[in-house]
């Protein structure tokens, strides 16, 4: 994702350094958001994990993307990093992050088909598997949706 012209290769610089430091470890990225100008550039990183990382596994990459980040000179200047999870509030776009939202309600927005447009699902999360989803919709009625379906899936918050 980028937010102003000419950073989406900074970017995929960042993503790839974030990569590096995931590499071998439970945790995978989600995201990069690069904001400002340069020497004043807020980069936030997003990463989960099967059971999500812990405040303690977010600062030791918060320090190990950051020296990396230093040492190879990626950001001139100064820069603000923010490593977080990505919270229930952000879209789910990794299959791996479905599993552990199983029993919550999602709301899904399903890729347009030629001549139909995109539709909008609500529904229980039954199960996942590195292919689908299985949504059990308000009427009862189970649906499987292949992760290539899924234009974009969110939690929904019960309040």
């Amino acid at each position: 994702m980028q937010t102003a012209s000419g950073t989406s290769a900074l970017v995929e610089q960042i993503r790839a350094r974030v990569e590096e430091v995931l590499q071998g470890t439970a945790f995978f990225l989600i995201d990069v958001v690069v904001r400002g100008r340069r020497g004043a550039h807020v980069v936030e990183i997003f990463i989960d994990g099967d059971r999500g990382p812990s405040l303690q596994d977010l600062e030791q990459l918060s320090r190990e993307i950051g020296f990396l980040l230093d040492s190879d000179d990626v950001l001139p200047g100064s820069y603000t990093l923010n490593v977080s999870s990505p919270g229930v509030d952000r879209p789910l776009v990794h299959p791996r992050q479905y599993p552990k939202h199983v029993g919550r309600m999602l709301e899904v927005l399903l890729v347009a088909r030629e001549g139909m447009p995109a539709e909008r699902l609500r529904g229980t999360l039954q199960q996942a598997d590195a292919e689908a989803i299985e949504l059990q919709l308000p009427d009862g009625s189970l649906r499987r949706l292949r992760y290539a379906e899924i234009q974009s899936a969110r939690v929904c918050l019960p309040w």
